[in-house]
Parts: C-alpha cells; structure tokens; sequence
C-alpha cells in the first residue's frame, strides 16, 4: 500500500488549498471581467444617449454657463446620473488636440457642490486616468479598476461620443463621456464570487483526500498493534500486565524464560507469588502505593525462579490509564540483573584499586618532586655561583656541563609533575594581565644561550593589530613557547627559529584601554570581549614525514624511538603543549617537510584587556643598520619601517663613511667582535656615542669589555622590540616635526555621546578645530535639540551604543523628518568604537554621512569636517 511521509502529506494539502485559491482567483477574475464590462456597456449606452451637434455648441468655458445647450446638457446628465443610485457622476470632456489638453464640458453634480467643477478646467487626473487615455488614443470604450479617495471607492467607464477632425492633423478633437459607478463593495463582490470556486475545488479534492487518510490511518494503527504485540512477545526484557486485583493478565516469553514458569502457569496468580521474601516490604509498600495513585514506580526487586534460585531484577511499573483517566491496568518491565550485579562488583574493584595507585602515584611524585628539586636547587645555584668566578676553559667546560644537566634534571621533574596533573584533571590555569609579545620575547630569553651556541637566529613578531595585554596564564603559555622554541633549536643544525603572534579572531567590543601592568588581576568589570591569538614556531631544522606527524602529541612517544636516537627527551613536551592548549581553549597543529624545517601552531582564547597601541612615530630619526643579509637584518628593517624611521642599510661599518644618519644599529658576531676588540681606538664611521651594538648573549666577558669602547649600549639577541624602540627613542637627535595649526571652521555642532570622559575631550578637540559644540547624551534627546526652533546646527557626531535611543535608531529618526524637515539634510557623522564592518554598513545605509572610530585623533576629524565643507560648498554652486 502506498505510504506517504509527512512531507509528501503536506504537499498534497498545500496543494489541495493552492487549488481552491486559484480556482477562487478565478472566480474573482470573472466577477471582475463581468463587472468592468458591464460598466463599459454603461458608459456606452450613455455616448449614445448625447446628440454630438448639441454639444459642438459648447465652447469648453465657463461663458457656457449661461447658454441654453449648456443648460440642456446638465439637465440630462442629472438623468443620466438619477437612472442608477450607484453613479456618483457623469461628466463630458473634450479633447482638444492643439493644446493636448482635457477639458471638462459638463458634469452631472448640482450648484454649489463641493468640489465644484466648471466647464473649461482641466482634469488634474486626465494625464494619468488609464482609461480615458485608451479611449483617446484608440476611440474605444474602457474602464478603469475602482480606485479610492477621500468620498469613497469609484469604478469609471468612459465612451467616445464622436469625433471630428481638427487643425492638427491626423489628431482628431474627441469628446468623451464618463460615468464614476460606486464600488464600495468591490472586494466583498469579489471574496463572494470566489469563494464559490474554492470551495468546490476544495471539496472535490479535499473530501476523497481526508477519507484516503483516515481509512489509510486505521490501517496503520491496526498494524502499530500488531507490531507492539510482536515486539512485546520478542523482547529480552520480561514484561507484564497486572489488573487492579493485582491478578497476571499477560506475560510474554521473556518473563517466561526469565522465570523459568510456563505462561499458563502464570496467568491469572497473584503478581506477589512470585516475589522473594528477601525483598524489603517497605519497598513493595513504596511500589503498590506509587502505581495505585497513578504515579510510575523504578527500583530493584528480588524475585525467584520455579527452581528456587534467587535472582535481582530492575523493574519498571507503569499505570495505563482509560480515556477517562481511571486506572484500567499495569504494566511491568523487568530486567534480570544478575550478569549487571556481577559486573559492577568487578568494576568496584577495579575502581578501588585504580584509585589507590592513583593515590600512591600523587603521593609518590609529590614527594619526589620535592626530594628531587631541593638538591638541583642547589646545584643550580652554586654551578651559577662558580660561573661567575675566575675559571680555566676546562672547568668552565665542566661546570657549564654541570649546569645543563642540572637545568634538564629539573626540567625533566617539571614535564612529569605536569603530566600527572593533566591526567589527573588536577591542573588549573591562573589567568592574569599579561602581554603575548612579552611572554614569546621571555620564551625566546631562556633558549638564547644554546641557540647561540648553534649559531642560530633567534626571530619573534607580532602582527600590528595583537592586543598589548590579555587575560591569559602567562607561566603556562610561556612554558608552550619554551618546549616548542626548544624542540626547533633542538632539531635545527644552521638558519634560524622565528616565533610569530597574529589575531585570528578580531575582539567584539574592544575593552576601553588603560594603563594595567602585567601580572595584575583581571579587573571585574572586563572579561566578555575575548579575542583568538595564533602563535607559531618556524625552524630549519630537519623536518618531519607526514606519516610521523601522529607519534607527536603522545604521551613518550617520539618521531625516533630507537634507543640510538640522536636527540634524546622523554617524549612529554608537545603531549603536555597539547593539553594546555586545550585548557587555554585552542588547538595545536604542524607542518613539517623532511629537509625543510616544521611549524608548530596553536592557538588561545584570551579576553582583551588593553587594545593594540598606537604604533611609535620616529620619522625624525635616520637609523643606519649595519648587518650581514639575512632573516634579522630584514626583521630590523620592519620594525624600522612599523616606527616610521628612514632606514640605510649596509653590510659593514665601512659603508657608512659617506651616509648621513642619527643613530646606528650594529649587528655584532663574535669575529666581528674580536676584530673590533684588536682595535685601539673607535672607528670613524662608527661614533660610539651614536651607535648601539647586538650582540650574541654568550658573548663573553672580556669582548663586552672590550666593545664598550666602541659603543653607546650593548643588547643581546634576540632584542626584545619595545625597548629597542626605548633606546632609539631616547637618543633620537632629530628636530621635532612640527605640524600646522587646525583649520578654524565655525560649525556648530550637536555631539550625541553618553560617556562624560569622551563628552569632555571632544568638545575640547571641537573647540581646538573653531567649533561650537552643543552635548546631549543619548539619541531621543538628540532629536529634541534638532527639533527646537532655534537649532541652527550644521555637524551631528552621533555616538552608536547609549541608553534609552541608540544612534543608529536616532539617525532614522532624523532622517524620516522627527527632528524636523531642517535636520533632515543634517550632515551627520558616526564617532564610535565599533569597528566592525557589519555595524560601518549599517549606519551607512540607515543615513550617516560619515564614519569616524574612536580613539579619534584630532586630524582624522578635521579631515571629515573638511569633507563636510566641501560637500557644502559643492551643494552651494
């Protein structure tokens, strides 16, 4: 049998009811054609009913008032108009081709009505009146749909009495008759003439439809019976149903083979016969009480089988009430719980024990944590100690061996502790203020020596949108840069490692900047604006296969497991840089070639504290960079291009002689270094008072000695950006450039804005720029200043988000006239926060004139008032 899904259902009935609607437009199509006809017929009948000769008497002016054709005409178009109550007027026009014009002849209204229409006027609806066009362009009858105006709803037919040629050719003068018919009840004609054909369609469809669906339904529910006795009969669970004597009606043939009874054996017993007495009466009292009142009863039972043998089931009873409520049965599922008893007992045991090792594990590494980490404190101490004395080679050798076995010992113990806490779910993160940019330059800090030993280029960089400060677990993110930077130095024989900040997810609301040093608590009043930071590892080193890549975020498990690997490590660091990825709400990945270095990415959700800051402007300093060609000299000339500064690049100190700068950059190895050292006095090309040197932080004691002769200051690599930009700052000898004065505009200015501290600037900065300003602080009462008598304002800087109307609602206001038809025209300008595209849109579209974001500085608005001017002065010409 054909079986329709609820989809397919649907459609028929939408279908069914688009068929009664079209039939009914139908209808109403006939009931409309009839209607027009019949007024054309009209219209028709009444042409024929003027003589033409009588009305080539009229002249089409008011002298016809006086005149006896005049009078004749009216006294027949008054019954023309008596013959049917439903025509409100029956008027004559000439159409006289010289002019192109539409004169009225006579009209059928008495003296003095309202308005009153004389002959001569012209027709202010002629030129858009559909049907008396056609019947002027072609001569033939037509009628117009019934339109409505402020006396009611009024169907016109218009008929062409004769027509006579004129002095403009091929235009012949045509006079025309028109009859304006009552049709208040228009559509109540219509809805009558259509419903008729709807609801035939719908009964000659519907009706065999519904029957299909019922007699369809009784045979589906005859089979749902069928089904659920089927699948009663079959089930693994024993089922039941008592009547309200508590007396066994059915049972299905798993109770049977749950019980060991035969059905026969059961129907018609007690349901209590067959309960063990070793279940508590309490609960048989809770069980009877619960199904009795109607309410469904859950729990364990005891129950026997016919040999005797004892066994827990789980039951569930359920009342089955009547239509009329009263309870007719009940129905019990019942499971045997003997295999799930056993199991639990086993897994009780497994879970205690499990529990105890977990126990014996904490407490184990607890202790060595601090066994182990007492005496490395010490070590670690004193090998520092020693490092700082007077040694040979060889026992700076020993001690610095000493020293990095000491430091991977307690590295070791930290990785292992870490590990047992995320396994144990033990871990926490404590966020507080902190700057990425800072925690990467810290991160690459404790790498700098080995990397250094390797000769390796240290590299960071922050995208310029990155937020200067985030709620984060700055020790927990630092400890992922440290063993992803470590594996990169680790892995990487020549080149470099570069680690590299970017905004994957721009912030929804950008907190409100402030000074908040890092390391200091999150402010209660921030926390919903959260930003996506990516952080990535980029080395040269040796690479990875992708059918590696699997091996890397497991627990000891490494790329090269053979007990030669070259490398060494306990396989913990990137298992443990996953799981604190996770709990920083990102993700980690890799990107590796064999021969051609890897990428490691994560990701953290942070929310923003402190927005990105302004970037620094030293276009008067003329910097000179003196490095080989390579990575860190191009990540100089980028940081030198963000600050604006003018760049000479050179290859060596010599190359400087003829170049004219303020302040030098000198990338110093160690043979440079030494060759500098030999060197008694400075170079000439070089002024130690204008030059500041990067050298590598391994570079020994005596070179640094040696190269403070040469140098205003020493920075070791890798320099960390912001206080580079300290030091070029500070001894910038530049003039000042100077800016000139703000343009003096006169404006006077309504500036919409909530915040009092915002309210205070911009009207200073308004009145830096010769600007009279005006503040209210939300958007209703913005319409309220634009609206008063006296507004004479020329700018509105409307704020967006404020209480009671924000700006996006008041500039529709504006500009749909409720501040008045002056304030219409306003030029007005949007001063908000909100950077987002979508919201910039939306403004645009609801009528703003310009866009402007905060923070806002002073020539970004003096730059959007000389738009306006010349917008204005434009407009003016």
């Amino acid at each position: 049998m054909l079986h329709l899904t609820k989809p397919k259902i649907a459609a028929i009935w939408i279908t069914i009811v688009l068929a009664g609607v079209a039939a009914g437009w139908h209808g109403a199509r006939r009931a409309r054609a009839h209607f027009l006809a019949d007024l054309v017929d009209d219209a028709r009948r009444c042409a024929a009913a003027f003589d033409p000769d009588s009305l080539h008497a009229l002249n089409g002016t008011r002298n016809d008032v006086t005149g006896a054709a005049y009078a004749a005409v009216k006294r027949r178009l008054i019954r023309l108009q008596a013959v049917d109550r439903r025509l409100r007027d029956v008027r004559l026009y000439r159409f006289v081709p010289e002019t192109g014009r539409v004169v009225l002849l006579a009209d059928s209204t008495g003296p003095g009505a309202q308005p009153e229409a004389w002959p001569g006027d012209s027709d202010p609806q002629a030129e858009h009146s559909p049907g008396l066009q056609e019947v002027i362009r072609t001569g033939l009858p037509s009628a117009e749909e019934p339109r409505r105006d402020d006396s009611g709803t009024w169907a016109t037919g218009y008929a062409l009495i004769d027509e006579v040629p004129s002095a403009k050719a091929g235009v012949p003068l045509k006079q025309i008759v028109g009859l304006e018919l009552d049709a208040a009840d228009w559509s109540r004609t219509l809805w009558a003439a259509a419903f008729p054909w709807a609801l035939s369609v719908w009964v000659l469809l519907g009706l065999p439809f519904a029957a299909w669906r019922v007699v369809r339904r009784q045979l589906d529910q005859r089979e749902a019976i069928r089904n659920l006795s089927e699948a009663m009969e079959q089930s693994h669970s024993a089922l039941m149903i008592v009547d309200l004597e508590s007396r066994i009606e059915y049972v299905n043939r798993g109770l049977c083979r749950q019980s060991g009874y035969m059905r026969r054996e059961m129907l018609g017993r007690n349901w209590r016969d067959f309960q063990a007495a070793e279940t508590p009466p309490e609960r048989l009292a809770e069980l009877t009480s619960s199904v009795r009142a109607g309410q469904p009863w859950e729990g364990e039972l005891f129950s026997r089988r016919k040999d005797g043998t004892l066994y827990p089931v789980r039951g569930v009873v359920t009342p089955v009430r009547k239509r009329d409520g009263t309870l007719a049965c009940y129905i019990a599922v019942l499971d045997d719980m003997t295999g799930i008893k056993r199991t639990e007992a086993e897994l009780r045991e497994a879970r205690d024990l499990a529990q105890a090792g977990d126990r014996a594990k904490g407490q184990f590494l607890a202790t060595m944590s601090h066994e182990v980490r007492t005496p490395l404190n010490g070590i670690i101490g004193f090998t520092n100690l020693l490092l700082g004395t007077a040694l040979t080679a060889e026992q700076r050798d020993y001690v610095e061996t000493i020293r990095t076995g000491g430091e991977a010992l307690l590295a070791l113990t930290g990785d292992i502790l870490d590990f047992a806490r995320i396994e144990s779910g033990k871990l926490q993160l404590e966020p507080v203020a902190c700057d990425p940019c800072e925690c990467v330059e810290e991160a690459l800090d404790l790498l700098a020596t080995r990397a250094a030993e390797k000769n390796l280029e240290l590299l960071h960089w922050a995208g310029d949108d990155v937020p200067t400060a985030v709620l984060a677990d700055g020790s927990r993110l630092r400890q992922v840069l440290v063993n992803l930077v470590n594996n990169a130095v680790k892995f990487t024989l020549a080149g470099e490692v570069e680690v590299r900040v970017r905004l994957v997810a721009p912030v929804a609301n950008p907190a409100p900047a402030g000074p908040l040093p890092a390391g200091s608590p999150l402010p209660p009043a921030v926390g919903a604006e959260t930003c996506v930071l990516e952080f990535s590892v980029r080395d040269t080193g040796i690479g990875i296969t992708p059918e590696q890549h699997d091996k890397l975020f497991k627990p000891f498990s490494q790329v090269d497991a053979s007990n030669t690997r070259k490398y060494g490590g306990t396989g913990l660091g990137l298992a443990i840089c996953k799981n604190l990825v996770q709990l920083m709400g990102g993700q980690i990945s890799v990107v590796s070639e064999p021969g051609r270095g890897s990428t490691f990415s994560f990701t953290i959700s942070a929310a923003v504290i402190a927005p990105t800051a302004p970037p620094a402007d030293l276009r008067g300093l003329r910097l000179a960079l003196v490095a080989p060609a390579g990575p860190l000299r191009r990540e100089l000339a980028r940081l030198a291009a963000r600050w604006r500064a003018p760049v000479i690049e050179a290859d060596e100190p010599a190359a400087l002689q003829e170049a004219q700068w303020d302040t030098a950059l000198v990338v110093v190895d160690e043979p440079l270094a030494c060759r500098l050292a030999a060197q008694s006095a400075p170079a000439r090309e070089l002024p130690p008072a204008r030059t500041l040197a990067l050298v590598p932080v391994a570079l020994s004691r005596e070179l640094r000695a040696a190269l403070h002769a040469h140098f205003r200051l020493l920075l070791n690599k890798p320099v960390h950006h912001a206080a580079l930009l300290a030091q070029l700052s500070g001894i910038s000898t530049a003039p000042v450039l100077t800016t000139p004065p703000p343009t003096h505009f006169g404006f006077r200015v309504l500036l919409v804005e909530d915040n009092p501290v915002n309210q205070r600037l911009m009207q200073r900065v308004l009145v830096t720029l010769g600007c009279q300003a005006t503040v209210v602080d939300n958007g209703r009462r913005a319409i309220e200043a634009l609206a008063r008598d006296d507004a004479g304002y020329d700018v509105v800087l409307m704020d967006l988000h404020m209480p009671e109307m924000d700006g996006v609602t008041a500039i529709d206001a504006i500009r749909a006239g409720k501040a008045g038809l002056r304030a219409q025209g306003l030029w007005i300008a949007a001063l908000t926060a909100d950077v987002r595209d979508s919201q910039k849109a939306r403004t645009l579209t609801a009528g703003a004139n310009d866009y402007l974001t905060k923070p806002l500085k002073l020539p970004e608005l003096e730059a959007a008032l000389r738009r306006y001017r010349e917008t204005r002065q434009a407009a003016s010409k």
